[in-house]
């Protein structure tokens, strides 16, 4: 219990820093490996050093969007979670529950962040979208039309990407999302059977949730990442760039791109490249010491503006705070 405490304030003061610098200062992740290593072989023996292997292991593989000082915190704690008859695959199960939770939330946070800034275009069409599959379905019920799920949400996914694009089709269908209540009140008035045997007014709010989700992850993957413009001079190893840097024989450019755009640019990239042009695009890991040293290099250069856009990024240990304690929690309730 002493050691879950310390390791606890460890990841505390380490939020501090990540929150502040977003760096993982070396201090607090040797620590907790010096002290749990120790611990975890005093009660579990070797299992201890096969976590703390394996869960290194593990994040390597999964360090695609993972810093490594994210690595090595969760390294550093396997070795407390190595109980007996707990392993999956040579990893601590309550490991890997805080890896999930803890990417979890680091995937749910942005999410939360998008809903909130565009909740006034986000509900009232998910709004109009789920009238439009109730009335679907209501059809597809009445004539036994085959097959007609698959269509009806090509339809409401492509209604989301149309909306995305065209203001006029999206500032219809808000409008019509404002008529979700009249709806349900006259299938009420107009087929009470229907409204109540297929109860109405609960799928309809489960379609409605499904339909908010996947506008919030259409509205990430065509480039709604809140973004910053940051100085060439400010750049620091790990900031994931907005911009595309394309460096060529002849001219350099730089293109504000979404995900969607950068996928086709990378396919395009290494399908052709007859130009030989050079591609700075991060994603992940950010960019490295490297990386910056070109951008600098152009812009001393003249080449390339400024400021370039910087994706705003969120500190991570917060997250495996959060995902510790409910670890924790789990760990004391399998106990009880």
């Amino acid at each position: 219990m002493i050691t879950y405490i310390i390791n606890f304030i460890l990841l505390i003061l380490a939020s501090i820093a990540d929150i502040k610098e977003r760096i993982i200062p070396h201090k607090y992740t040797i620590a907790m490996i010096i002290i749990n290593l120790a611990v975890g072989y005093y009660y579990f023996g070797f299992n201890a050093i096969i976590a703390f292997f394996s869960t290194f292991i593990l994040c390597l593989i999964l360090s695609i969007g993972m810093g490594g000082g994210d690595v090595k915190l969760f390294t550093a704690l396997a070795p407390i979670f190595a109980y007996p008859d707990s392993f999956v695959f040579y990893i601590p199960k309550y490991i890997l529950y805080l890896i999930a939770i803890s990417m979890f939330l680091a995937a749910f946070f942005p999410m939360f962040r998008i809903l909130i800034r565009y909740w006034r275009d986000i509900l009232p069409s998910a709004c109009y979208l789920t009238m439009i599959l109730g009335i679907l379905y209501y059809f597809i019920h009445t004539y036994k039309i085959p097959y007609a799920s698959i269509i009806v949400w090509a339809y409401i996914i492509l209604s989301i990407f149309i909306s995305r694009k065209v203001p006029k089709y999206k500032e219809y269908t808000k409008k019509l999302g404002y008529l979700f209540p009249i709806y349900l009140v006259l299938f009420y008035i107009l087929d009470r059977d229907y409204f109540f045997n297929h109860n109405l007014l609960l799928t309809s709010i489960i379609y409605l949730c499904e339909l908010i989700l996947i506008s919030i992850v259409i509205y990430a993957i065509t480039g709604v990442e809140i973004s910053d413009k940051k100085h060439v001079e400010e750049l620091k190893e790990g900031d994931i760039l907005r911009d595309v840097i394309i460096i060529g024989d002849d001219k350099v450019e730089v293109k504000n791109l979404n995900i969607m755009k950068r996928i086709k640019l990378l396919f395009e990239h290494e399908i052709k490249n007859e130009n030989n042009e050079k591609i700075i695009l991060t994603d992940g890991e950010g960019l490295s010491n490297e990386d910056i040293q070109i951008i600098k290099n152009l812009y001393n250069e003249g080449k390339i503006p400024e400021k370039l856009n910087v994706i705003k990024t969120y500190p991570f240990v917060p997250f495996v705070v959060v995902g510790y304690l409910f670890v924790l929690m789990l760990m004391y309730l399998s106990i009880i």
